[in-house]
């Protein structure tokens, strides 16, 4: 495995949004990135579950053959039915639309959706080694629960987390990633990324971590500092790669 590794991950992967991830991933591969980690939404906002769709199960299944990594990425992807508590309402209202689902979830819910969701992938014959919470907000107690249900990592947005029997290791690298739902928002992120992007050069950081949303590319400005991004890390070395790959099994 090459040393300094590039992890893409396309977040928000569902029916309802192909068509732009798809673009996206194209783009993607035009600039060099071979492999990328797909954030599957087993069933977006309680709306419509991806085996009712067997062209977009198709398109993922070639995706995966070509060596891009599925990724459950939490079940609903919201919280429809749930009642925020002080401490959650800045995630749940600011840092994300009511989108933070495995954030002070039961655990009785949990598993029963993590279970769900690996069977799922499992029917479609995916690769079932990670989970990543929407908005990567989720309690500690989720760091149990995982390896329970036969996941192997995890991300947050400041580290990959390996569940490796007995013990639980994490790797510390901050990822890009940019929010676009307001204009301040999205200056604010390119100001963000760039200085991100300056310490991950300077330190040599062996692992960068690049997250993208499928309305990322709607904005030009956005998508020119991903493409700008992406290519210098490329330039200078680094190896696309998906967090499957660090698993020790």
């Amino acid at each position: 495995m090459a040393e300094n590794l590039l992890f893409v991950t396309l977040h928000d992967v569902h029916p309802m949004n192909r068509k732009k991830i798809e673009k996206q991933r194209e783009t993607l591969a035009a600039w060099g990135v071979e492999k990328v980690g797909l954030l599957i939404i087993p069933f977006y906002h309680h709306k419509k579950s991806i085996v009712e769709d067997p062209s977009f199960c198709s398109w993922i299944s070639s995706c995966a053959s070509l060596g891009d990594e599925t990724i459950v990425h939490g079940f609903y992807h919201d919280r429809m039915d749930r009642t925020d508590k002080l401490s959650e309402l800045f995630w749940t209202r600011i840092y994300t639309q009511q989108e933070a689902e495995f954030l002070g979830i039961e655990k009785k819910v949990a598993f029963r959706r993590l279970v769900e969701a690996k069977k799922m992938f499992m029917s479609l014959r995916w690769s079932t080694r990670g989970f990543i919470a929407p908005g990567w907000l989720f309690d500690a107690s989720l760091l149990e629960w995982l390896p329970e249900v036969g996941y192997a990592y995890t991300v947050a947005i400041d580290r990959i987390i390996l569940f490796e029997n007995p013990s639980t290791s994490s790797i510390f690298s901050f990822s890009h990633c940019w929010s676009n739902r307001s204009a301040w928002r999205r200056a604010a992120s390119i100001v963000w990324n760039s200085w991100l992007k300056r310490g991950n050069i300077l330190s040599k950081k062996r692992y960068v971590r690049v997250g993208l949303h499928p309305e990322d590319s709607d904005y030009p400005a956005i998508w020119k500092q991903v493409e700008k991004s992406i290519k210098d890390f490329l330039e200078l070395g680094m190896h696309p790669e998906t967090y499957g790959s660090l698993v020790k099994s």
